[in-house]
């Protein structure tokens, strides 16, 4: 599942490296219009993926179908802390997750997010320019 999709590229390269099926999850209509442009240049994706425009935090408070291997966390890097809080604190009732998921988040460096991830542990991180990824998994 890519959270905060913009552009699809994290799911998309999923996509092309064989991935069963991805959810793109993004609020912004210019996000979920590029998705969807980008997917085009893809072959045999049919039936692999949906492309949903919703807030993330009301999509996966409803959604429970099925169990993540991965999940892409990307939000805006001005996003706020409580909202960040609110996913993974869903995220951690395991509704959508379980021992085997990995969470990918990326964040502004500069953030403070030991609440945010509270529940999960580290199991690598990244650094990218201004960028880190952690990649966690449930406790």
């Amino acid at each position: 599942m890519d959270l905060f999709s913009g552009t699809g590229s994290l799911g998309i390269e999923s996509l092309s490296r064989g991935c069963k099926i991805v959810y793109f999850v993004d609020k912004n209509l210019k996000s979920i219009k590029l998705i969807r442009q980008n997917l085009q240049n893809l072959n045999n994706i049919e039936n692999r993926y949906k492309v949903i425009r919703s807030d993330v935090i009301k999509f996966i408070k409803k959604f429970r179908s099925i169990k993540w291997d991965i999940i892409f966390i990307d939000p805006p890097y001005k996003i706020e802390s409580e909202l960040v809080k609110e996913i993974f604190h869903i995220l951690s009732k395991k509704n959508i997750i379980d021992e085997k998921t990995i969470i990918m988040y990326e964040f502004f460096f500069k953030r403070d997010i030991k609440e945010e991830t509270k529940d999960f542990k580290i199991l690598k991180k990244s650094f990218f320019g201004d960028k880190i990824v952690l990649y966690l998994s449930p406790l």
